[in-house]
């Protein structure tokens, strides 16, 4: 017998290597949308404690400065009813100089009077003389001053908006206008510097919380309140215009709360926005850092995964070497038996199923000395020998194609191989038992004995062979390996030889005088005039018949036909079986 040499590298490996690839990629590709989603979660956490915590402070400011502005506005309110009353005592006409001289040391940037029609005759600031204050939407509130409406008028603080030298808008100064109704008609507008206003925001540290603040590694955020930037890093965005109320991803942010993509002056930034009262916090990720905390994620995953296969790898590779040795030791050592040399053992110990086959494999070669030994010795025996003989004819052929196919199966399917290894100990422990049984079995024995070997043949055949299962009379006695051999060559040369596979059938019946077991296939059947020349290949049907003769009396007929299948009949006559009691 030729001893099977495995090439590891290739035949375990490889097929271990490469479906541990693809199971990598494909847990990597599900792995990298979790990680997508991981990273998308935690960059939302982060924006929106940063937005609450910003948020948080705004309206911390809110409070101090509607507080400020309230006295603030007292303040300048008065201040302005001292102006009027020296206005309205003065002699002779208002000039610049004049109001100058009053505006200067109480810290009004502007002090302006205005007629009974809403214009401007005199202002310390020249080039607002002559202004209509009917012509602007903002300004006409100021006309209640000359209508009795109101005596006196106080804006909200306001920065005032420049043009820097490229012509963008900034902001400036805060100023706080007042408007006070005269007692000969028109009114004074009185413009005061409110830069504390400006200072308190600064101190409420909302600028420094901004400047200091990192989102992520380069992630940042910045507060827009009525289409201006009021406060963001002097590191980030700082050539962004403040102003930017008409641009599309304010639109966006000043729409409520959420989370978006957005083009800041052709930069991608992932952004997270919130508004409360007037103010809008934005929480804004480059794309490139967005992009790059998730694929060191993906990264550090897969790195992980390609750790965890070669350690896989390594311990499969010492399971199934050993696995694979063993069957190799096994086969090498039932190639000497069925060569000849029954004097041949198999070494080795391993304490597990291995071991049940090695020990049946040297027991069965020493059983089949002695049955030879013990043909020699006597004419008296001779008839006993020969079945012992015809017994173990078929076991060595079997085990070793038995073994051949676990062998395969360890490279395939090592989980498949261990059930196969079992289900053979199995037979073989029958076997043993068999060796010594010159009388017939109970057929329930003997149909166990024929499923064990199936559940073999399965093994090699897979889904191309198909068994059913008839059995309507079980209480009778039989030769023992009786079945095996016909079910044997139905697969082998029945199904085994149609394409696609087929079905092998076992029943049983009973007659007045007979028991029956019929085994058929619908496999590639054959002409029944070529029996006698294929002797080799049915060398157990002819100690079927001899066995079915000299222990029951029993007869065997077989029908085929090709194309169609093969039909084979174990006739057991009634009259020399031992019937089992029910």
């Amino acid at each position: 017998m030729r001893e099977i040499k495995v090439s590891f590298k290739i035949k375990v490996l490889i097929p271990i290597l490469a479906v541990f690839i693809v199971s990598v990629l494909i847990i990597s590709f599900i792995n990298y949308r979790l990680l997508a989603s991981s990273v998308k979660t935690k960059t939302n956490a982060n924006m929106e404690i940063f937005a609450d915590s910003i948020l948080a402070q705004i309206r911390h400011l809110n409070i101090i400065l509607d507080a400020t502005k309230q006295t603030l506005i007292e303040k300048h309110i008065a201040i302005a009813k001292t102006v009027v009353d020296i206005l309205d005592g003065a002699t002779g006409q208002m000039s610049t100089e004049k109001l100058l001289r009053i505006a200067q040391p109480l810290d009004i940037i502007e002090l302006s009077v205005a007629d009974s029609n809403g214009i401007i005759t005199a202002s310390s600031v020249p080039k607002y003389i002559g202004f209509d204050y009917k012509l602007y939407e903002a300004t006409k509130v100021y006309m209640k001053l000359t209508d009795g409406t109101l005596t006196e008028l106080s804006e909200e603080p306001r920065a005032s908006v420049l043009n820097d030298d490229v012509g963008d808008m900034i902001l400036g100064d805060i100023n706080h206008y007042t408007g006070i109704a005269r007692k000969n008609g028109g009114f004074v507008q009185i413009g005061f510097n409110a830069g504390v206003i400006g200072r308190l925001q600064k101190e409420i540290n909302i600028y420094k919380t901004i400047e200091e603040t990192k989102i992520g590694q380069n992630g940042f955020g910045m507060v827009l309140s009525n289409g201006f930037i009021t406060a963001r890093p002097n590191r980030d965005l700082s050539d962004v215009s403040p102003d930017v109320s008409g641009e599309d991803w304010y639109k966006t942010v000043n729409s409520g709360n959420g989370f978006a993509w957005l083009n800041i002056d052709g930069r991608q930034y992932y952004a997270g926005y919130k508004n409360e009262n007037g103010s809008t916090v934005v929480a804004l990720v480059p794309e490139h850092d967005y992009h790059r905390e998730r694929n060191q994620l993906l990264l550090d995953s897969v790195m992980f995964l390609l750790i965890t296969v070669v350690i896989i790898t390594f311990v499969i590779y010492l399971v199934v070497g050993g696995l694979l040795r063993r069957v190799n030791n096994l086969v090498k050592g039932i190639g000497k038996i069925a060569g000849g040399n029954l004097d041949a053992r198999i070494e080795g110990s391993y304490n597990d199923e291995f071991d049940i086959i090695k020990d049946a494999v040297n027991s069965m070669a020493g059983e089949i000395k002695t049955h030879m030994e013990e043909k020699l010795q006597t004419e008296r025996k001779l008839a006993e020998s020969r079945i012992s003989i015809m017994l173990s004819q078929i076991q060595p052929h079997f085990l070793y194609n038995a073994l051949a196919v676990i062998s395969r199966l360890c490279d395939k399917d090592p989980a498949k191989a261990k059930r196969a290894t079992i289900n053979f100990s199995n037979y073989l422990r029958a076997n043993m038992n068999l060796l010594e049984r010159t009388e017939p079995i109970p057929f329930e024995n003997e149909l166990n004995h024929t499923i064990s070997f199936l559940n073999l043949e399965k093994a090699m055949y897979g889904e191309a062979l198909n068994v059913i299962y008839d059995v309507q009379e079980k209480y009778f006695r039989l030769p023992a390996l009786t079945m095996q051999p016909i079910v044997e060559n139905a697969v082998k040369h029945g199904i085994g030889k149609k394409e696609g596979g087929g079905t092998v059938t076992i029943s049983t019946r009973e007659d007045e005088n007979n028991y029956l077991v019929i085994i058929s296939d619908d496999g590639t059947g054959f002409e029944q005039g070529k029996i006698a020349d294929d002797g080799q290949q049915h060398i157990g049907i002819n100690n079927v018949r001899l066995r079915l003769s000299a222990q029951c009396g029993g007869s065997l007929e077989i029908e085929s036909k090709p194309g169609a299948g093969t039909t084979a009949t174990i006739i057991i006559p009634k009259t020399r079986n031992q019937i089992e009691a029910r």
